[in-house]
């Protein structure tokens, strides 16, 4: 799936409202249900391939009208339809256009969750994401009921766990 965008070089459109207008997302809800749930087989290029090239403010007018139309949001759509590695990269794709601070919040939780913390995963979450960590310390408090910190200090022990809170607090203070 993400070989075929990446070879044709596919890049984000820009939102154009007279381009992404709500009648074009219902063409495109009516092609991500044949490309998904109406039909024998996924073809997962073509679902995916609407997700990366739309932007999120026109993705937002897609999900709504999927879940109108056909009862589920494309989350659930894209839960059922889609496998492997390349399934788990477009839900990824879509939480960041859907809803960037919660999916950023679950990431986190991912590197801490199980058995031993991913660190690199850890550590690049919230380096990567330093200036959204604000609105996702409320997003993952609201979800977890646990600050970022907390999760941060419970899974973590010396100069790792001293440079992470520091650089948490930084962009997002404990009060």
């Amino acid at each position: 799936i993400l070989m075929s965008l990446s070879n044709s070089q596919a890049a984000e459109e820009e939102f154009d409202p007279d381009f992404h207008t709500e009648d074009k997302a219902k063409e495109d809800a009516e092609e991500l249900y044949k490309a998904g749930q109406g039909r024998w087989g996924t073809n997962e290029a073509k679902m995916a391939k609407i997700v990366v090239l739309s932007p999120p403010k026109y993705l937002k007018i897609v999900n709504a009208v999927y879940a109108d139309q056909y009862g589920y949001t494309l989350f659930k759509a894209f839960e059922k339809e889609m496998g492997s590695l390349g399934g788990e990269a477009i839900l990824y794709t879509l939480g960041m256009k859907l809803k960037p601070y919660e999916t950023i919040a679950k990431l986190i939780k991912k590197a801490c969750a199980g058995f031993g913390t991913d660190e690199l995963l850890l550590t690049c979450t919230l380096i990567r994401y330093q200036d959204l960590m604000g609105h996702v310390c409320v997003a993952h408090e609201e979800l977890f009921e646990k600050s970022v910190h907390k999760r941060v200090k419970d899974e973590t022990r010396g100069n790792y766990e001293k440079l992470l809170l520091e650089l948490l607090n930084k962009v997002a203070p404990l009060e």
